[in-house]
């Protein structure tokens, strides 16, 4: 297998869709380098040439999967996997679905050492995510490990250093994507002043910050998921950050709740500004509560952390002094 940044060429072993789905456990035990070679030949001629191979070793010939599913493998692992920097794709290969012309990088491949164990493992994964992954891609790999992950918490490190942990599920998720990721992007000079939880409506409060602002938080407040300042801009920004798993968005209701919230802790209107963040655009509650979606809001997605959606009141291009005439 050659290094990441060596060029490939015809004489490679590349891959292709069949090269998955003709497995099976039998084959895959197979440590003697001929057979593999010869099997790899087999399969590049048919399944009809793999199944006599593996009658004549008396292996097992049930695949693992049908072939019709070749196109779910190629689209869903090895195009993915090329673009999370997986995968390589040999230069001047046959366009065709089916032809042989995906072969594993040799950083990933490395991952799969089997004395990678437990710590070392974990730290492996880690630095490949890091060289090979740009942040958008390693934030997609954070999302898909943490949901699927049952950990007692959620890690947050915020704008400060400070780490926090949060109660596992979608919405400490999201607010983790909002204070690690889109925060640092989008602010100037973000701090973090609340986190509320369900169940816990301070969560995490920054009461010096808090204070140096002028805003004194009660239980009793009505509070947002996450409450972020920016402190680079003159006057300060303060960013409500509704995160939208379970839970409503930021409507037309609830924005002028917390405006009216914001003149009892001298914060004036204009210096609102108020987040919906979402895990996906195709997640069920980003397209249940996009209709409610107040006007002068934003929607963030953490799956495309790298865009934001503004939806905003056009603008009229009329003249103030010109009157609209009525015909009868």
């Amino acid at each position: 297998m050659p290094s990441d940044d060596a060029e490939l060429d015809e004489s490679l072993s590349y891959a292709r869709p069949t090269s998955s789905l003709w497995m099976n456990a039998d084959l895959i035990a197979i440590e003697d380098e001929e057979k593999r070679r010869a099997w790899y030949q087999a399969h590049l001629i048919g399944q009809a040439s793999v199944t006599a191979l593996q009658r004549e070793w008396g292996v097992e010939t049930e695949q693992w999967y049908a072939t019709n599913s070749r196109e779910t493998v190629r689209k869903g692992i090895f195009i993915i996997g090329a673009q999370y920097g997986a995968m390589s794709e040999s230069v001047g290969a046959k366009t065709n679905a089916n032809s042989p012309r995906w072969i594993m990088r040799r950083s990933f491949a490395e991952l799969f050492n089997p004395a990678l164990q437990g710590d070392a493992l974990r730290e492996a994964i880690d630095a490949w995510t890091n060289t090979a992954m740009d942040p958008e891609q390693r934030l997609r790999a954070v999302i898909a490990r943490e949901r699927k992950s049952t950990a007692s918490s959620i890690s947050v490190v915020l704008p400060s250093g400070e780490v926090r942990q949060l109660s596992p599920g979608e919405s400490s998720l999201i607010l983790k994507g909002v204070i690690e990721v889109w925060a640092e992007q989008r602010l100037q000079e973000p701090a973090v002043l609340t986190i509320s939880e369900p169940g816990d409506k301070k969560a995490y409060v920054d009461d010096r910050r808090l204070s140096a602002v002028g805003i004194n938080i009660n239980v009793s407040d009505l509070l947002p998921d996450a409450l972020i300042v920016d402190m680079g801009h003159r006057p300060a920004e303060f960013w409500i950050i509704e995160a939208v798993a379970t839970g409503g968005p930021v409507d037309e209701r609830r924005k002028q709740n917390f405006v009216e919230w914001a003149e009892t802790q001298r914060i004036r209107p204009e210096q609102l500004r108020f987040l919906n963040a979402f895990i996906s655009r195709n997640d069920s509650a980003a397209k249940r509560h996009l209709m409610d979606l107040a006007v002068g809001t934003y929607a963030w997605y953490l799956d495309e952390p790298t865009r934001e959606l503004a939806w905003n009141a056009i603008a009229t291009a009329i003249p103030d002094n010109v009157l609209n005439i009525e015909t009868r």
